[in-house]
């Protein structure tokens, strides 16, 4: 019989909240439960820590009249975009069902992107994954498995 994955202590309303993992070119959403018996809480991505974007404007210039000669060179300065995680309102509302499996039992999350984006970045983030293995099945059956080893490095 599987152990189960929360004690009751650790029940709150918070593990049936739909968050958001985004990755490079895509994102997962499914309640905190899942996403908890997926990654290491600890490898989270924080709410608090927003990707950021540098914005580089182009130089312009301002005419008096359309056609006419150039009476201010106008000069920008680059910015910073943050993006912050917005949970359940995400990026991820669309999107297709996939099925992972965890203790025995498929439990469904929402992926949006590629299926060859989300293995990669599963891939690349092998340490953030709990157990030995990820099983996950596409909308259309195509199962997917990810080996790996929660001691290795």
């Amino acid at each position: 019989m599987a152990e189960p994955r929360f004690t009751a202590n650790e029940v709150t309303p918070d593990l049936y909240r739909s968050f958001t993992v985004t990755f490079p070119g895509g994102s997962l959403t499914a309640t905190r439960d899942v996403i908890n018996s997926i990654f290491k809480t600890s490898a989270l991505p924080s709410t608090c820590s927003p990707s950021e974007t540098t914005v580089n404007r182009k130089e312009y210039s301002r005419t008096a009249y359309p056609g006419g000669p150039i009476g201010q060179l106008i000069k920008t300065e680059p910015y910073t975009l943050k993006n912050y995680s917005n949970g359940r309102s995400s990026r991820a509302a669309a999107g297709e069902a996939i099925k992972f499996l965890i203790n025995g039992s498929f439990w469904t999350a929402r992926l949006s992107g590629s299926h060859q984006n989300f293995m990669d970045y599963l891939c690349e983030n092998l340490d953030s994954l709990q157990g030995d293995s990820t099983y996950w099945v596409s909308n259309r059956g195509k199962p997917f498995l990810v080996t790996h080893s929660s001691g290795a490095n």
